[in-house]
């Protein structure tokens, strides 16, 4: 399913999504969104499977907890500290032959 549609920001920076595009992934007041920036974009899904349960709501409450401060840093930064990850991952791998 492909939609687009081109809009603006209003003065506070926010912006609407479109009631068909609403409709279509069926997000409501009541259904929280995922915003993440990667690159020159910003990309905006709905966690629809995080119901109105107080088990899912407790589920929705531990994912925010372990991603806490993931989005204050810049795609760029995260790549680096991935990238420092793997290099230390594979040096003790050598290491283990």
């Amino acid at each position: 399913m492909n939609m687009t549609t081109i809009t603006k920001p209003n003065q506070k920076g926010q912006i609407v999504i479109p009631k068909t595009m609403r409709d279509k992934l069926h997000i409501t007041k009541d259904v929280p969104l995922s915003i993440v920036m990667r690159g020159g974009g910003i990309y905006v899904s709905p966690l629809s499977d995080i119901g109105g349960t107080a088990e899912s709501k407790d589920a929705y409450a531990k994912i925010l907890h372990k991603t806490k401060g993931t989005w204050a840093e810049s795609w760029d930064t995260l790549e680096k500290k991935r990238r420092i990850l793997e290099l230390a991952a594979s040096k003790r791998r050598k290491h283990l032959w």
